[in-house]
Protein backbone atom coordinates (compact mmCIF):
# COMPACT_ATOMS: atom_id res chain seq x y z
CA UNK A 1 0.00 0.00 0.00
CA UNK A 2 0.83 3.68 -0.70
CA UNK A 3 2.34 5.85 2.13
CA UNK A 4 2.04 9.57 1.67
CA UNK A 5 5.42 10.37 4.32
CA UNK A 6 7.30 13.53 5.17
CA UNK A 7 11.26 14.32 4.55
CA UNK A 8 13.33 16.93 6.13
CA UNK A 9 15.06 18.74 3.29
CA UNK A 10 17.84 21.85 3.53
CA UNK A 11 17.88 24.02 1.24
CA UNK A 12 21.23 24.56 -0.45
CA UNK A 13 20.34 28.25 -1.29
CA UNK A 14 19.25 29.71 1.98
CA UNK A 15 20.37 26.94 4.07
CA UNK A 16 16.73 26.44 5.59
CA UNK A 17 15.28 22.75 6.52
CA UNK A 18 11.75 22.28 5.11
CA UNK A 19 9.36 19.27 4.72
CA UNK A 20 9.20 17.81 1.37
CA UNK A 21 6.02 15.08 1.07
CA UNK A 22 6.60 12.03 -0.91
CA UNK A 23 5.21 8.96 -1.80
CA UNK A 24 6.61 5.85 -1.58
CA UNK A 25 4.99 3.77 -4.10
CA UNK A 26 3.06 5.13 -7.95
CA UNK A 27 0.64 2.90 -9.19
CA UNK A 28 0.49 4.00 -13.26
CA UNK A 29 -3.03 2.15 -12.88
CA UNK A 30 -4.40 4.41 -10.27
CA UNK A 31 -2.91 7.79 -11.26
CA UNK A 32 -2.60 8.08 -15.09
CA UNK A 33 -0.66 11.50 -14.78
CA UNK A 34 1.99 10.05 -12.76
CA UNK A 35 4.61 9.19 -15.91
CA UNK A 36 3.97 12.69 -17.12
CA UNK A 37 4.83 13.83 -13.34
CA UNK A 38 8.09 11.38 -13.10
CA UNK A 39 9.02 12.03 -17.01
CA UNK A 40 8.66 15.92 -15.49
CA UNK A 41 10.40 15.59 -12.22
CA UNK A 42 7.86 16.93 -10.49
CA UNK A 43 7.66 14.17 -8.01
CA UNK A 44 10.83 14.82 -6.92
CA UNK A 45 10.92 18.75 -7.13
CA UNK A 46 11.10 20.48 -4.11
CA UNK A 47 10.30 24.16 -3.78
CA UNK A 48 12.13 25.99 -0.68
CA UNK A 49 8.93 27.88 1.07
CA UNK A 50 11.68 30.39 2.30
CA UNK A 51 13.46 31.53 -0.67
CA UNK A 52 12.04 29.82 -3.79
CA UNK A 53 14.50 27.62 -4.74
CA UNK A 54 14.05 24.39 -6.34
CA UNK A 55 16.13 21.42 -6.47
CA UNK A 56 15.56 17.40 -7.20
CA UNK A 57 15.69 15.23 -4.01
CA UNK A 58 15.95 11.32 -4.82
CA UNK A 59 14.75 9.17 -2.36
CA UNK A 60 13.48 5.55 -2.36
CA UNK A 61 9.95 4.62 -4.29
CA UNK A 62 8.58 2.54 -7.03
CA UNK A 63 7.05 2.64 -9.93
CA UNK A 64 3.86 -0.49 -10.67
CA UNK A 65 3.20 -0.73 -14.24
CA UNK A 66 0.46 -3.68 -14.47
CA UNK A 67 0.02 -3.13 -17.81
CA UNK A 68 3.45 -4.12 -18.85
CA UNK A 69 4.10 -6.05 -15.92
CA UNK A 70 6.74 -4.19 -14.53
CA UNK A 71 8.31 -2.91 -11.42
CA UNK A 72 11.12 -0.14 -10.88
CA UNK A 73 12.26 0.48 -7.68
CA UNK A 74 14.71 3.88 -7.11
CA UNK A 75 17.04 2.81 -3.82
CA UNK A 76 19.13 5.95 -3.07
CA UNK A 77 21.46 4.16 -0.61
CA UNK A 78 23.30 0.75 -2.35
CA UNK A 79 23.37 -2.17 0.10
CA UNK A 80 25.31 -5.35 -1.35
CA UNK A 81 23.38 -7.28 1.34
CA UNK A 82 19.84 -5.93 0.67
CA UNK A 83 18.15 -9.21 -1.74
CA UNK A 84 14.81 -7.99 -3.39
CA UNK A 85 12.33 -11.10 -4.91
CA UNK A 86 9.15 -10.37 -6.60
CA UNK A 87 7.88 -13.23 -8.55
CA UNK A 88 4.67 -11.01 -9.88
CA UNK A 89 6.39 -8.37 -12.02
CA UNK A 90 9.80 -8.08 -14.09
CA UNK A 91 12.08 -6.02 -11.69
CA UNK A 92 14.70 -3.08 -12.53
CA UNK A 93 16.79 -1.52 -9.57
CA UNK A 94 17.90 1.93 -10.09
CA UNK A 95 19.77 4.36 -7.98
CA UNK A 96 19.80 7.83 -9.70
CA UNK A 97 16.57 10.00 -10.97
CA UNK A 98 17.94 9.87 -14.01
CA UNK A 99 18.00 6.01 -14.48
CA UNK A 100 14.30 5.75 -13.32
CA UNK A 101 13.07 8.36 -15.83
CA UNK A 102 14.60 6.17 -18.33
CA UNK A 103 13.66 2.83 -17.15
CA UNK A 104 10.11 3.60 -17.22
CA UNK A 105 10.06 5.68 -20.54
CA UNK A 106 12.36 2.86 -21.87
CA UNK A 107 9.08 0.40 -20.56
CA UNK A 108 6.46 2.97 -21.88
CA UNK A 109 8.03 2.71 -25.22
CA UNK A 110 8.15 -1.17 -25.55
CA UNK A 111 11.81 -1.12 -25.57
CA UNK A 112 14.55 -3.89 -24.16
CA UNK A 113 16.66 -2.27 -21.65
CA UNK A 114 18.99 -4.49 -21.99
CA UNK A 115 19.73 -4.28 -25.56
CA UNK A 116 19.80 -0.20 -24.69
CA UNK A 117 22.25 -0.61 -21.72
CA UNK A 118 24.72 -2.73 -24.17
CA UNK A 119 24.06 -0.35 -26.95
CA UNK A 120 24.97 2.05 -24.95
CA UNK A 121 28.97 0.19 -24.31
CA UNK A 122 29.35 0.31 -27.66
CA UNK A 123 28.15 4.28 -27.82
CA UNK A 124 30.79 5.28 -25.26
CA UNK A 125 33.63 3.22 -27.25
CA UNK A 126 32.19 4.79 -30.35
CA UNK A 127 32.45 8.51 -28.87
CA UNK A 128 35.73 7.76 -27.00
CA UNK A 129 37.74 7.12 -30.28
CA UNK A 130 36.26 9.87 -31.62
CA UNK A 131 36.61 12.76 -28.65
CA UNK A 132 39.01 11.24 -26.49
CA UNK A 133 39.35 14.35 -24.79
CA UNK A 134 35.83 14.40 -23.82
CA UNK A 135 34.37 12.69 -20.77
CA UNK A 136 31.20 11.62 -20.76
CA UNK A 137 29.18 11.99 -17.54
CA UNK A 138 25.69 10.04 -18.90
CA UNK A 139 24.03 8.26 -22.43
CA UNK A 140 20.22 8.73 -21.57
CA UNK A 141 17.35 7.32 -23.66
CA UNK A 142 15.71 9.76 -25.20
CA UNK A 143 12.72 8.29 -26.49
CA UNK A 144 11.87 7.94 -30.52
CA UNK A 145 12.51 10.05 -33.37
CA UNK A 146 9.40 11.55 -34.84
CA UNK A 147 9.24 8.98 -37.66
CA UNK A 148 9.49 6.41 -34.94
CA UNK A 149 12.74 4.24 -36.74
CA UNK A 150 15.38 5.38 -34.82
CA UNK A 151 16.32 5.46 -30.95
CA UNK A 152 17.68 8.71 -29.98
CA UNK A 153 19.87 9.17 -27.05
CA UNK A 154 21.07 11.85 -25.40
CA UNK A 155 24.95 12.23 -24.58
CA UNK A 156 26.08 14.11 -21.76
CA UNK A 157 29.58 15.53 -21.44
CA UNK A 158 31.82 17.57 -18.36
CA UNK A 159 34.03 19.28 -20.78
CA UNK A 160 32.42 18.91 -24.48
CA UNK A 161 29.14 20.30 -26.04
CA UNK A 162 26.63 17.34 -25.04
CA UNK A 163 24.87 15.63 -28.30
CA UNK A 164 22.48 13.01 -29.57
CA UNK A 165 22.96 9.80 -31.12
CA UNK A 166 20.43 7.37 -33.31
CA UNK A 167 19.88 4.19 -33.11
CA UNK A 168 17.94 2.46 -35.91
CA UNK A 169 15.20 -0.02 -34.95
CA UNK A 170 16.73 -2.17 -37.27
CA UNK A 171 20.07 -2.17 -35.93
CA UNK A 172 18.58 -2.24 -32.42
CA UNK A 173 16.74 -5.42 -33.55
CA UNK A 174 20.54 -6.74 -34.50
CA UNK A 175 22.13 -6.63 -31.70
CA UNK A 176 19.20 -7.94 -30.11
CA UNK A 177 19.69 -11.05 -31.82
CA UNK A 178 23.40 -11.25 -31.70
CA UNK A 179 23.64 -10.79 -27.74
CA UNK A 180 20.19 -12.64 -26.25
CA UNK A 181 21.88 -15.88 -25.42
CA UNK A 182 24.95 -13.65 -23.41
CA UNK A 183 21.76 -11.71 -21.92
CA UNK A 184 19.68 -14.17 -21.01
CA UNK A 185 22.71 -15.54 -18.53
CA UNK A 186 22.73 -12.63 -16.35
CA UNK A 187 18.74 -12.49 -16.87
CA UNK A 188 18.46 -13.22 -12.64
CA UNK A 189 19.48 -9.72 -12.13
CA UNK A 190 17.18 -6.64 -10.73
CA UNK A 191 20.10 -4.18 -11.84
CA UNK A 192 20.51 -3.70 -15.83
CA UNK A 193 22.97 -0.93 -15.81
CA UNK A 194 26.45 -0.27 -17.42
CA UNK A 195 28.18 -2.51 -15.28
CA UNK A 196 26.27 -5.41 -16.43
CA UNK A 197 26.17 -4.85 -19.43
CA UNK A 198 30.26 -4.95 -19.55
CA UNK A 199 29.76 -8.36 -17.97
CA UNK A 200 27.32 -9.09 -20.60
CA UNK A 201 29.74 -7.93 -23.19
CA UNK A 202 32.73 -9.40 -22.03
CA UNK A 203 30.83 -12.95 -21.46
CA UNK A 204 29.87 -12.85 -25.51
CA UNK A 205 33.59 -12.24 -26.33
CA UNK A 206 34.59 -14.85 -24.07
CA UNK A 207 32.35 -17.48 -26.12
CA UNK A 208 33.41 -16.18 -29.21
CA UNK A 209 36.99 -17.57 -28.62
CA UNK A 210 36.10 -20.61 -27.46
Amino acid sequence: MAKDKSMSVCCPACLEDGTFRICDLWDSALDPDIKERIFSRDIFRYSCPECGEEILVAYDCTYLDKEHNFMVMLLTEKDDDTTIETTEYNLRVVRTINDFVEKIALIEDDIDDRIVELYKIMLEDQFEDERPDAKILGIYYGGKSENEKNLVFFIITENAPNCRAHLSLDVYETISRQFKESADKFGDTSEVGRDWAIGVLQNSFSDNQK
